[in-house]
């Protein structure tokens, strides 16, 4: 029986317009009433998420949330923190230096979640919007070794991405976690950082079974918890890979895939 469900935000419970269906909101509430653990795994801070945990009612001292790709977990009522990764000064600015050599943009969120970048951009704009937040101009070379960061990221457009990855020096991509959360956004992490880590931790902490849960996403972000769960669920518009690896497919998410994928798996009808 499914008794935890990690759900991404942007592409699999949001629609292209940033809401969240009615149907979706149903499934999420009677799969609370039967019992069921239904968490928020997003690569947004708190910040960004906390309007969503207030529209679903999911911001009580019983609910939790993933963010930042999982480097941190919250108690959503309480603001706990359950589990936190970082990564330090030095890393990230190592992660700038490659940034400049690629010529593509860069920000990073440090661990009380200050935005930082070196120079404001139309990516970093998009990120501070979404996730309520303002990005301070600050210079990476004055990072201290020491300080500790939740990730560091390479913004900039969709092409230009697709171009720089394979270019990524293999140091990052050994010592870090990787991982495209978006079409514009390249993110770094701790090596052991990612959405199924911290599926991972929040079972344990709750005393369920991996075997008991359900992840549904779209995108590269998404697929270890996507590997890790019981039930890996891909929307119909994720990813091809991640598509490839998942245990099931549901509906895309302009049709209620969340619903579909928790009406079949968690409410059984």
């Amino acid at each position: 029986m499914i008794k935890l469900v990690t759900i991404d935000l942007d592409g699999t419970l949001f629609d292209k317009k940033k809401n969240i269906s009615i149907e979706n909101k149903m499934a999420i509430k009677q799969a609370r009433e039967k019992g069921c653990k239904i968490v928020i795994a997003t690569g947004r801070p708190i910040s960004g998420v906390l309007p969503v945990l207030d529209e679903l009612e999911m911001n009580t001292d019983n609910d939790y949330v993933i963010t930042y790709n999982g480097a941190k977990i919250f108690n959503a009522g309480t603001k706990e923190i359950i589990f936190s990764s970082t990564i330090d000064g030095k890393a990230v600015k190592a992660l700038y230096n490659e940034s400049l050599r690629l010529n593509v943009n860069f920000h990073a969120f440090r661990k009380n979640e200050e935005l930082i970048t070196p120079k404001h951009n139309e990516y970093t704009d998009v990120e501070a919007k979404i996730n309520r937040l303002e990005d301070k101009l600050f210079d990476f070379n004055a990072i201290n070794d020491e300080d500790e960061f939740l990730k560091a990221m390479i913004v900039d457009s969709d092409e230009n991405l697709t171009r720089i990855i394979p270019l990524v020096n293999s140091t990052f991509t050994e010592s870090y976690s990787m991982v495209r959360s978006s079409k514009i956004f390249l993110e770094f992490l701790n090596k052991n950082t990612h959405k199924g880590h911290a599926l991972k931790a929040l079972a344990k902490h709750l005393n369920i079974d991996m075997a008991d849960t359900m992840a549904i996403g779209d995108a590269g972000n998404d697929l270890p918890m996507i590997l890790a769960a019981g039930i890996g669920v891909a929307m119909e518009n994720a990813f091809p890979e991640i598509k490839e690896q998942a245990d099931a497919l549901t509906l895309d998410n302009e049709h209620s895939g969340v619903a579909h994928a928790i009406n079949k798996y968690v409410l059984n009808v």
